[in-house]
């Protein structure tokens, strides 16, 4: 549930997110930062997702704050919120500092690509971001997810053949805090015609087993579009894994782009993110039959960057 999101036709994404089956002990984190390994790691390995596509150290210098400038490897914006303001974020020494409300996302704010390449759902890819947060209070709501540049004001998830107006995306929530005293992973299908959108979803999204938000924790997701599934990754080890319909067919037609926020469940404590490092691979598209198997469009054929 990301509560800031404020379009109408986003709406949607304002329902409890959720996930399936038992998570597996954690593993602790580690003080290596993942932006200076070059080594594909084992969520990587695991889908045949050996080409490196990005692996960035961020930097407050890094991040644009108008949304729409070409350049930069991060927008404080996105299509379905308003911009975050200079006074959210602030410099590190190992990464950028988000505030309660501050959002980093790869894609522009106009729903356009960004410095860095999307993930392409016709291709497996792997995915990780590190992170740590200032304190371990439920009421904060840090989210490392992904989100199709096509779900956007456009409507560019809306597909021939469906109906007018009938959207179709697939969300992929990475990790968000708050659910519970673990981890918390979601794949959720959507559609619908805005107001009614539906969605499916996971069950048993959070574990049970203690996380340390504090510590820089490296939240990763694997994705295959030959068996449509998706794994989680904490550190290193899976941890989940889910497969369709949680995980539609439509995924193979979308492009995915990152975005890291430092939400609150009730606005009660303050808090800060700092997002320490990304690093992303993919392997080569899956030939697939059916009407989804058509590879990913070239995204933003509509509108100016």
């Amino acid at each position: 549930m990301h509560r800031w999101f404020l379009s109408p036709w986003r709406l949607g994404l304002l329902a409890t997110l959720g996930l399936a089956g038992p998570v597996q002990a954690q593993t602790p984190a580690s003080s290596a930062l993942i932006c200076e390994d070059a080594t594909p790691p084992p969520g990587a390995l695991q889908v045949g997702a050996r080409q490196a596509l990005f692996r960035d150290c961020p930097r407050l210098g890094d991040v644009d704050f108008t949304g729409k400038a070409d350049g930069y490897k991060y927008h404080s914006g996105v299509s379905f919120a308003p911009l975050k303001g200079t006074s959210l974020y602030g410099p590190a020494d190992d990464g950028v500092v988000l505030k309660r409300g501050g959002l980093l996302a790869t894609a522009k704010a106009t729903a356009h690509p960004g410095q860095f390449p999307l993930l392409r759902g016709d291709r497996p890819f792997y995915i990780e971001a590190q992170v740590a947060i200032s304190s371990n209070d439920r009421d904060n709501f840090p989210a490392v997810w992904l989100m199709p540049i096509e779900h956007n004001p456009r409507m560019e998830d809306v597909y021939e053949g469906d109906p007018k107006g009938f959207e179709r995306w697939f969300e992929l929530d990475i990790d968000e805090g708050g659910f519970g005293p673990g981890g918390h992973h979601t794949a959720i299908s959507w559609s619908g015609i805005y107001p009614n959108y539906k969605k499916i979803q996971n069950p048993n999204p959070t574990s049970k087993e203690p996380l340390d938000r504090t510590q820089a924790n490296v939240f990763g997701v694997s994705y295959s579009p030959d068996t449509l599934s998706v794994r989680w990754w904490l550190n290193g080890r899976p941890v989940l894994e889910a497969s369709h319909p949680y995980v539609p067919e439509i995924a193979r037609r979308q492009n995915f782009y990152l975005i890291v926020s430092a939400q609150s469940h009730k606005n009660i404590s303050d808090y800060t993110l700092k997002f320490m490092g990304v690093r992303a691979f993919a392997g080569e598209a899956t030939p697939v039959r059916g009407e989804a198997a058509r590879p990913a469009r070239p995204p933003q054929t509509k509108g100016a960057p």
